[in-house]
């Protein structure tokens, strides 16, 4: 989360003794990533804060003065005609290059160098109406002397913002106080708290308050708070709002942002008037309650939201957003306002549901401190009592069960042990003083009590942490390790899905990694007619898009979308995606089922060497099945029997796989309806692979010696009944090889005049090798014959010419 911090604000509550952008580095170094941001940074640059060494008239002139000017970068002559300057007066000075408005013409202007009556003038002494903070252009502006010379003018001038990205755990360092007490930790300075309301107010309240929710919402104080004046607020105010990134609305909302930013802590105002009844509840909404919120929404809630009710109705949804009805108005008078410490991870679930990330929900999200929630009501208090003529104040404070501060209990050693280098007691000691702890030594054990506004540190590795975070990671040593490294073996699914992704690469098939959330209206887009095929996808409940609302229940339309994309610009593509589909299950989290996805379309560029069409041809049903027979050889596993027909995918040109009722293989040609939807090719083939269900199918592997003797081809073709399916040739052909016939690959399927009607041929390559010696011709010849001779006494196959 990035927060904005003020540098006039951070002031306040801490001394800043090195530049910012040295500060920003060392909040770095420790954890926050910081830049430095200016509203003047341009508009300024090469401008600086400068006192006025010397001043003597300009000869033969009334009124021209040459300046001698210290800028803290050196010294230089500027010929001025101002007279409203004296030796030693702090002023702002431009260098040459300088942009800045011409107080005549009202244009922007680049500073040159120039002669006056012969004297060289080495930049300029500047007006108000020059840097662009007013009308007066005939003096020159003069700085007070809490600005040092050499401070450049846009951080002496202009509002400087931290810009702070803070990580979850540091929820203490959300308001500009946080900061500060950071800064104080690093610098070793000291912090000054701002100002608060008396604890006690010896009023009473008009109402009482009931948390019947204690686990979501441990801490809730309210006060009662009369005689308000609504208003504008001041402008210091609503300048600090504005350099944090807040618009100001009125002087009482204004108090609690300010507070807000401030301290981290979000708070809420009611009109009293509005809250019916004499009690505030904070309970479960009622399922379809509905409640009007601040941005005009009328929403319906349900007991999963938390609401802050009076006697009648809800009038805010905790933590997140208040109702319409109890808003501030012009002439409210009595304001009822509301500190809370709620159940950060409820709140989270309650904006998200709602996509309602608002200021005070962010904050809510993170595990803010109670101890925070009376220290802003105070704080909040005592600004209204002084921007808006509050005149008393009632409190309530419910806090049932109080948080128990740990104390961490951990040898010396233990920072040797994580650190890897031994820390100075004292040094130890002295930082964790400086972020508030409190702590004890008894002989070599350290007991160390947190800060309470520090939730994240509660176990002796959060201690070790937090004191060489502010001893400083760069005056750590490095040291390389030693001791015994521990060997982690990856997982054995992870191993497979590894081997599957380096097959399908070494295929030249090139990888798809696609978002898990898909648009709903992709998954009609897959059958023929429109249906849905497959179970009820998964549904976010907040998506950010349409586009992005359901989790994926197949690889398929994502790799249909990346096909769209790319053919734009290439005529075949060979895709391949390994990433689990997600499958709804009754009462249990969803089936996280890793899959493997193909797709090949058009043209391939470079033909394989078993093809023998040329140097082009289209991909067809037979190189998508090879591929897949491939990735089996090359993940030593069978592949399951094949039944044909898979009603997504072109009819007759399509088979699936089951284990059970369950589809554990797909694959085949696109129907034409869908490939002329998805704008592909009717060439488009596709398969689904279920991983699991390949992994349980490998086959041991033993290890032998590559053969020593070579191999040899020899390619026939045969035509055969159209009914008779490839597999049995190929088992056949084997069965007839022997251990002599090591491999056999159908080349190419034919079917045409020139085999006849009802035909077919399988033009396939055989491959015979033996391990005792180089087969001879008449070997290999007499083994072809008998391989030709059982396919045609099996399947009464001929053999073509």
């Amino acid at each position: 989360m990035q927060v904005r911090v003020p540098v006039r604000w951070l002031r306040d509550y801490v001394d800043l003794v090195v530049p910012l952008e040295e500060l920003a580095r060392l909040l770095t170094m420790a954890g926050i990533e910081t830049e430095v941001e200016n509203d003047r940074a341009e508009s300024w640059e090469h401008m600086w804060v400068a006192t006025i060494t010397a001043l003597e008239r300009v000869r033969d002139s009334d009124r021209l003065q040459l300046a001698t000017v210290d800028y803290g970068h050196g010294t230089k002559q500027v010929v001025t005609g101002a007279s409203n300057i004296k030796q030693g007066d702090v002023v702002p000075y431009a260098e040459v290059g300088a942009g800045y408005i011409d107080g005549r013409t009202g244009e922007r202007s680049t500073l040159k160098p120039t002669k006056i009556r012969g004297i060289k003038s080495e930049g300029m002494v500047m007006s108000e109406k020059e840097l662009g903070l007013g009308p007066d252009h005939e003096g020159i502006l003069h700085l007070n002397g809490g600005h040092e010379v050499g401070t450049p003018l846009a951080e002496a001038l202009g509002e400087s913002v931290l810009v702070c990205e803070l990580q979850p755990n540091r929820a203490d360092c959300l308001g500009v106080l946080g900061i500060a007490r950071e800064v104080a930790a690093i610098l070793g300075g000291d912090v000054r708290e701002p100002p608060l309301e008396p604890a006690v107010s010896a009023d009473r309240a008009d109402f009482r308050v009931e948390v019947e929710d204690r686990a979501g919402c441990p801490r809730y104080d309210a006060a009662l708070i009369r005689g308000i004046r609504v208003g504008p607020s001041p402008d210091w105010l609503t300048q600090r709002l504005v350099a944090a990134g807040l618009r100001p609305i009125n002087n009482v909302v204004d108090v609690t942002n300010y507070v807000m930013l401030e301290t981290g802590q979000p708070l809420h105002a009611f009109d009293r008037r509005n809250l019916r009844g004499d009690t505030i509840i904070v309970r479960r909404a009622g399922k379809g309650e509905r409640l009007q919120t601040l941005d005009g929404v009328d929403r319906i809630l349900d007991p999963s939201v938390l609401v802050i009710a009076d006697a009648e109705r809800a009038v805010a949804i905790a933590g997140v957003i208040g109702g319409a009805d109890s808003e501030i108005a012009r002439d409210t008078a009595n304001v009822v306002l509301e500190v809370a410490k709620f159940e950060n991870r409820g709140i989270g679930r309650t904006a998200m549901r709602l996509n309602l990330w608002t200021d005070a929900a962010r904050r809510f999200s993170w595990d803010l401190s109670p101890e925070l929630v009376p220290f802003a009501l105070r704080r909040a208090t005592r600004l209204l009592r002084e921007v808006a003529s509050a005149e008393a104040y009632a409190t309530i404070d419910v806090y049932p069960e109080r948080r128990q501060v740990p104390n961490i209990r951990l040898p010396f050693t233990t920072f040797r042990r994580l650190l890897g280098v031994e820390l100075p007691r004292d040094l130890v000691t002295d930082a964790l003083r400086r972020i508030g702890c409190r702590y004890a030594i008894d002989g070599d054990l350290l007991v160390v009590t947190p800060p309470p506004w520090r939730m994240d540190i509660n176990i002796p590795e959060d201690v070790v942490e937090e004191a060489a975070r502010i001893v400083g990671y760069d005056r750590i040593p490095l040291r390389i390790p030693d001791g015994q490294l521990m060997l982690h073996e990856r997982h054995p699914d992870v191993e497979f899905r590894e081997r599957a992704r380096d097959a399908l690469v070494g295929f030249g098939l090139q990888e798809v990694v696609s978002h898990a959330l898909i648009d709903p209206d992709w998954l009609s887009q897959l059958t023929p007619d429109g249906s849905r095929v497959g179970p009820e996808p998964l549904r976010v409940t907040n998506p950010t898009t349409k586009e992005q609302s359901i989790a994926r229940t197949t690889l398929e339309p994502s790799l249909l979308d990346t096909a769209r994309r790319n053919f734009k610009s290439v005529n075949g593509l060979a895709l391949f995606e390994i990433d689990p589909v997600y499958l709804p299950r009754p009462r249990d989290l969803p089936d996280e089922r890793w899959t493997i996805g193909i797709l090949i379309a058009g043209k391939m560029e470079e033909a394989p060497r078993t093809w023998p069409g040329g140097e082009t041809h289209t991909y067809d049903f037979f190189g998508l099945k090879g591929t897949v027979e491939r990735l089996a050889d090359a993940l030593h596993l069978t592949l399951p029997e094949l039944e044909p027909g898979d009603p997504a995918l072109h009819p007759g040109r399509s088979a699936i796989a089951r284990q059970g009722d369950r589809v554990v293989m797909r694959l085949g040609q696109l129907h034409p309806l869908v490939a002329q939807r998805w704008e592909l090719t009717r060439e488009t083939f596709v398969a689904f692979l279920d991983l699991a269900f390949l992994a349980s199918r490998q086959l041991p592997i033993v290890a032998e010696l590559p053969p020593r003797y070579p191999a040899a081809y020899r390619d026939i073709a045969m035509v055969f009944d159209e009914a008779v399916a490839w597999a049995a040739v190929r088992d056949e052909a084997r069965s007839a090889g022997g251990k002599m016939l090591v491999a056999l690959a159908l080349l190419d399927v034919y079917r045409g005049a020139q085999v006849g009607e009802g035909k077919k041929s399988f033009a396939m390559r055989l491959t015979f090798q033996s391990r005792q010696a180089t087969l001879s011709e008449d070997e290999i010849e007499r083994l072809v014959r008998r391989v030709v001779a059982r396919l045609q006494r099996t399947f009464a196959a001929t053999l073509r010419d």
